[in-house]
């Protein structure tokens, strides 16, 4: 499990997730690549992904949940 995100990390992470996703779109296209290559850069990508997402998603749980 990662940090706990703050606000400014919080921006930065979904930063990156829309530049990895449009990463991958662009790869996607590519057509120069062998398929096993590809293969292993989707993977990673798409790892990458869920990693970013589960953390923001952990931070607006927190900012969700009421303080005690």
């Amino acid at each position: 499990m990662t940090a706990m995100l703050n606000a400014e990390g919080y921006e930065q992470t979904k930063e990156k997730l829309r530049d990895l996703e449009t990463r991958l779109v662009e790869i996607e296209k590519r057509t120069d690549l062998a398929p096993a290559h590809l293969a292993s850069v989707r993977r990673s990508y798409q790892m990458m992904i869920r990693e970013f997402l589960q953390d923001i998603r952990l931070y607006e749980a927190k900012l969700a949940r009421p303080s005690p």
